[in-house]
This record gives C-alpha cells, sequence and structure tokens, in this order.
C-alpha cells in the first residue's frame, strides 16, 4: 500500500509541476483545477504501469548513465548537425539499424528513455534475452550506449 500511495504521489506531483510550468499566470483556482487534473492523471499513469507490467528493472547502471546523458546530448546533437550539413550539401546520409545486447543490472525501461532522449540513436523495439532494435546516426558508439550496453552492435 505504501509504494502505491508513492507511486501516484510522484506521478502527482510531476504532472502537477508540469501543469503549473504551463500555466502562464497561476492563481489558486487555476492550481486547484490542475491539482484536481494532476490526480487524474496519476490514477491513469499507475493503472497504466501496472497493466503494462513495466518496471523499473536493475539500476545498477542508472547513476553512471544519467553522469554520461547531458555528453551524449552534445555529441548526438554534433553528428545529427554533421548529417544534416551532409545532406544540404547533397551527400546521403544513413543511418543504420542496430540490434544491442543489454549489460546485466542495466533497467530497460529506464535505459531506452535515456538513449531515446539523445538524437544519435532511438530505440526501436526491445526483443527477447535482453536485446534492443536501436537505429543510430552514422559513427561508432557512444559513451553511453557503451555503459548500458555490452558492446554487441549486430
Amino acid at each position: 500500500m505504501g509504494r502505491t500511495v508513492v507511486e501516484i504521489g510522484s506521478w502527482w506531483a510531476a504532472a502537477l509541476l508540469l501543469q503549473i510550468l504551463l500555466i502562464g499566470t497561476v492563481t489558486w483556482p487555476e492550481v486547484a483545477v490542475a491539482a484536481a487534473g494532476a490526480l487524474l492523471a496519476a490514477l491513469a499513469a499507475r493503472r497504466v504501469r501496472v497493466a503494462a507490467g513495466a518496471r523499473v528493472g536493475g539500476t545498477a547502471r542508472l547513476a553512471r548513465a544519467l553522469l554520461l546523458w547531458p555528453g551524449a546530448l552534445l555529441s548526438g546533437t554534433w553528428r545529427l548537425t554533421v548529417a544534416v550539413g551532409r545532406v544540404l550539401r547533397g551527400h546521403r546520409v544513413t543511418g543504420r539499424f542496430r540490434t544491442l545486447h543489454w549489460h546485466q543490472g542495466t533497467g530497460p525501461a529506464w535505459a531506452c528513455g535515456l538513449l531515446s532522449a539523445t538524437p544519435g540513436l532511438y530505440v526501436v523495439d526491445l526483443g527477447p534475452d535482453r536485446t534492443v532494435l536501436v537505429h543510430t546516426l552514422p559513427g561508432g558508439p557512444g559513451a553511453l550506449e557503451s555503459a548500458l550496453t555490452s558492446g554487441g552492435r549486430t
């Protein structure tokens, strides 16, 4: 019961914060409506997560991944800028679909989110046996990808 309350409370706080950030001028009636809407969103988010069977998974590599993410964002943005520049000069730039294998202790749910939140790599599908199908820009694996996967790129 306690975990459920914490989860719903976390979803509620995140949804309320987002709504307050999007409100132009914050007044008490708007906050009350936002709080009620956030509660409905939090209850729905919990139901969806339970129905999907989603869970965080292993967190052994989470701290390192969070530290590497800003660098992955910058390097992915640079790779995308180079790719766009090449296309504008008339060259063909082709990304690739690759199958990667998660390291033990990597939670697929948060790892997919971190990897997909960079412009250089996007998670397309989760496969069996701790594999993931991704689409990447040209170039080798970045530090974030290397930290989360075993390096087997096929």
